[in-house]
């Protein structure tokens, strides 16, 4: 199994979450198992077919998000032709655009939505001796027939339940060379995890989540969930992990339940999550606490009562800050998600927000440019395609939507840049980041690694555009 593309170094590289986990249940079936994380090791395509080639398999998968499905292309053409074995691909891109993906030369087989019991079916129906034209009645599966017509099965609704999964097959890597963003990481070695699929909530305007894929909520139960974390410390010596579960608080109980079940073992490893404002309280980041987190991440997206209704958020400005004073209480770190160039906002609202973020005292805050998810209105109204969903992801400091009553694209830009310049120049936030800095090596550390993260993300136009990277080697890719 292979997963991802070569990208340019950064400050952390996150786990292949989809590809461990889907490695892990092949192997629990009898199936022998290789995975091949390329950004990780900073290597090219000819290196990748030289760890495929090392291990000989029989099929190769390949996962790709949106923004680098060329490069997944490329790669699962050349290992068609190098290996003449059957190709799949897999992730968010296939899931989202099944029928595109299988435009792709190189591209047998298409596994979209979750991908653990597709991948074994797919896998024993190759072995059984059907044909790659033949896999009709696989459910999650787009294939070819023999006269070339792409047919995409009917969505798989998983019944595996998460508790019964195995453990993700973090030995397959190699975890000196994951970290989680700089501003996240107080341990090593960090890595992410995920103890939820779907999101419980899924019906916010601006994620694919409440749109394009359709993954069911379900969740691990607190004393397995407790039990999956503990094990990845005790046998791979992991000391932190970075949750990605869309939303960690769902209901007091579960929460409460693991947070208690952590105790027991020891509290063996620091952690962060992401929350949801609503759904917390000072109770909660005080049990949260004492379980080993030290951070949430909270999506505010933009600090406007009205902007947020049209959103579908269950959140309004005072819920937001509510959440933070309460995370603080508790002794946990805040950082804030914003987004600049949403529908229904405008200029000032953006300002606003930034004046407010201050006003809560935000630790951190991570502002992005709006980008229309497949199925919402803004997409529709662009017009836009699987191709233009991908070129929309190629600079990530480039503006693509323009709302109403903002002058131009242009000027969304330079909204969003000046965010962050308002934010972190405050005389304010520098006072308390120096204080806290001062007082904490590993938080002047952080903060020393995510200054440097953010000149990157403004670096003069030449170098954005790409023009440093004319001396790389050709066959490695940036994103």
């Amino acid at each position: 199994m292979l997963y991802g593309l070569v990208r340019r170094k950064s400050f952390h590289n996150a786990v292949p979450l989809g590809a461990i986990s889907i490695a892990a249940y092949l192997r629990e079936q009898g199936h022998e198992v290789q995975v091949v994380d390329a950004p990780a090791h900073d290597i090219g395509y000819e290196e990748v077919c030289g760890e495929v080639n090392r291990f000989g398999p029989d099929a190769v998968g390949v996962g790709a998000t949106s923004v680098i499905w060329h490069s997944a292309v490329t790669m699962s053409k050349m290992l068609k032709d190098r290996f003449g074995v059957p190709v799949f691909v897999g992730g968010p891109h296939p899931s989202l655009y099944p029928e595109h993906a299988m435009e792709a030369e190189g591209v047998d087989v298409v596994v979209f939505g979750e991908g653990e019991e597709t991948t074994v079916e797919f896998i024993d129906a190759l072995i059984a001796g059907r044909s790659l034209h033949q896999l009709q009645g696989i459910n999650g599966l787009a294939f070819r027939t023999e006269d070339g017509r792409v047919v995409k099965n009917e969505d798989r609704i998983p019944k595996m339940h998460l508790d019964d999964a195995p453990v993700p097959a973090y030995d397959l890597l190699d975890l000196s060379k994951y970290s989680a963003p700089p501003m996240r990481v107080r341990q090593m070695p960090a890595v992410y995890m995920e103890l939820f699929r779907g999101c419980a909530y899924a019906r916010c305007t601006y994620c694919t989540s409440g749109g394009g894929l359709k993954n069911r909520y379900r969740r691990h139960s607190p004393k397995r969930a407790a039990e999956k974390v503990f094990e990845i410390h005790q046998r791979w010596g992991a000391r932190e992990v970075a949750f990605v579960d869309d939303d960690f608080v769902v209901g007091k109980e579960w929460i409460y339940d693991f947070c208690a079940e952590l105790r027991k073992l020891g509290n063996p490893v620091s952690w962060t999550c992401y929350v949801r404002a609503s759904q917390v309280d000072a109770g909660i980041f005080s049990s949260m606490k004492a379980a080993g987190c030290h951070q949430v991440l909270i999506g505010m997206e933009v600090l406007d009562n009205a902007a947020l209704v049209a959103l579908r958020k269950d959140l309004t400005i005072q819920s937001c800050g509510e959440a933070v004073r309460a995370a603080h209480s508790a002794g946990l770190s805040v950082i804030g998600l914003f987004m600049a160039g949403i529908p229904n906002t405008t200029p000032d609202s953006v300002f606003e927000t930034v004046r407010i973020a201050l006003e809560q005292e935000v630790d951190v805050a991570v502002f992005s440019l709006y980008r229309p998810p497949p199925g919402s209105p803004e997409y529709e109204e662009l017009g836009w395609g699987p191709e233009e969903y991908i070129d929309c992801f190629k600079k990530q400091k480039d503006a693509v939507y323009l709302p109403q009553g903002w002058t131009d694209l242009k000027q969304v830009e330079e909204v969003f840049a000046q965010a962050y310049r308002r934010f972190y120049l405050d005389p304010g936030f520098m006072k308390r980041a120096a204080q806290k800095a001062f007082s904490d090596p590993i938080l002047a550390r952080n903060i020393a690694k995510g200054a440097v993260t953010l000149a990157d993300q403004f670096r003069p136009e030449w170098m954005r555009l790409g023009l440093r990277d004319r001396y790389r080697p050709k066959d490695r890719l940036t994103r």
